[in-house]
């Protein structure tokens, strides 16, 4: 066996522990974070300021899940898996546009009604926290975009080969 394939059976043993690792990896910071501010008030604009500014605490994890996930897609050659999570990052990065709206409108309604003395405190918050959710939505598409082209490119590389030379350059 070629050093190549050993190293790309070795990726292979380990890409379904990856997919494991990063579902939890996205999944247990949201429930913790939906413990922590259960149950919701979607009508209360200090639960949602509190709510989308506590998120962007917890919106690393779920990316780096993600990437956990897409990478081993890739190693697997799961070709539709990647799209799904491309598109689940694509619409990932949808849902933290419409976050920073609504933070920022919830932010500036909060803050008039906030003492004038906790408004620095709350401006330097909510600017940390719409940086991070922007810095989070600009991943994702990233992301999503890569994640779509290289199922397409690889897919199309392997149709383009014929059978006979994909076979033997395998030998």
């Amino acid at each position: 066996m070629h050093d190549h394939e050993r190293s790309h059976s070795d990726l292979r043993a380990i890409a379904w522990p990856v997919y494991l690792a990063g579902i939890l990896t996205a999944l247990l910071p949201m429930v913790d974070l939906l413990a922590s501010v259960w149950p919701p008030r979607l009508g209360q604009v200090e639960w949602r300021f509190g709510t989308l500014g506590l998120l962007s605490g917890f919106t690393l994890s779920p990316l780096l899940g993600l990437i956990m996930c897409m990478a081993a897609a890739a190693v697997l050659e799961h070709r539709i898996v990647q799209r799904v999570l491309a598109v689940f990052a694509l619409i990932g990065a949808a849902k933290m546009a419409a976050i920073i709206v609504i933070f920022s409108l919830d932010w500036l309604q909060f803050r008039a009604a906030a003492p004038a003395d906790a408004r620095t405190g709350m401006d330097v918050g909510s600017v940390k926290a719409i940086i991070k959710h922007a810095l989070v939505a600009a991943s994702l598409i990233w992301l999503g975009i890569a994640g779509w082209r290289a199922s397409r490119r690889e897919y199309r590389a392997r149709r383009s080969t014929p059978p006979l030379v994909r076979d033997a350059a395998q030998a």
